[in-house]
């Protein structure tokens, strides 16, 4: 139902599926061991969030039935690995409940953003060797 539901929101939203940002989480409750998922989209180019968000928990109603879901807008203050994680800088009942997570997935976007952000560090990393020699020198080198 997740990734039935992410795929509208890539629908009503107009970014192209692949160009979502996605990642999940799935863990059970620790009361009643209800299973659940965090997921956290990103890549979305709305300057109307409200609407966006309104159009998810539609679209979450009509794929699950009507079931519970919590919807927030995403805190650019906040680093987004920690809504997925919540175990960075988390108190103990946090990082305990992260324990319990079944599984993470991140889509391919995901991985494609990361692996942009190595490259670009990399070439900076290249400059600044061209430009003040070499940084650091390893030990044997």
């Amino acid at each position: 139902m997740v990734w039935r539901w992410c795929q509208d929101v890539s629908k009503f939203s107009e970014i192209p599926y692949k160009n979502l940002l996605i990642a999940l989480r799935r863990e059970r409750g620790e009361i009643g061991d209800r299973p659940h998922e965090h997921c956290l989209i990103g890549g979305l180019t709305s300057c109307n969030m409200m609407t966006v968000r309104s159009q998810m928990m539609r679209s979450w109603k009509i794929i699950s039935g009507n079931a519970d879901a919590d919807f927030r807008i995403y805190d650019r203050s906040l680093a987004g690995a920690d809504y997925i994680c919540k175990c960075l800088g988390a108190n103990a009942y946090e990082v305990n409940k992260f324990s319990l997570a079944e599984e993470t997935t991140l889509s391919a976007s995901v991985f494609r953003v990361v692996r942009t952000l190595d490259l670009m560090n990399e070439r900076r990393c290249r400059e600044l060797n061209r430009k003040y020699g070499q940084v650091a020198k390893l030990p044997g080198s």
